[in-house]
């Protein structure tokens, strides 16, 4: 299953604007993981987010939320709920494409959607 995951969020990962794909679990756990750049490029994003995703996943599911977004220095992070379970989160350069960073996130989100059920 993993397999097919990253077959399905490759599109979004090789995008050269995103420095990060994420797809966690309700309770936080990160189930697939991407990283575009190295770690200490991100490391004080990546450690501000791990402290504030069981929240913002709380969140996102009890408010019924479409999507939280976070801007944090240059970078924006989208998060979307793909199931239940599941929140899809993206670390994109403020300069890459919204509307094309949307229209591909709705898109894989849809295909997550018909793996996991």
């Amino acid at each position: 299953m993993l397999k097919k995951i990253s077959e399905i969020l490759n599109p979004i990962a090789s995008d050269p604007g995103i420095k990060m794909v994420v797809l966690y679990r309700i309770d936080g756990v990160p189930v697939y993981t991407k990283l575009n750049v190295p770690k200490r490029e991100i490391a004080p994003t990546l450690y501000w987010l791990e402290g504030q995703i069981k929240e913002m996943l709380y969140q996102i599911f009890n408010q019924n939320l479409d999507e939280a977004s976070f801007k944090f220095g240059n970078l924006r992070i989208p998060l979307y709920p793909v199931s239940k379970t599941l929140v899809l989160g993206v670390m994109a350069d403020e300069e890459t494409s919204s509307y094309k960073l949307d229209i591909d996130l709705q898109t894989v989100r849809k295909q997550l959607r018909e793996l996991i059920v």
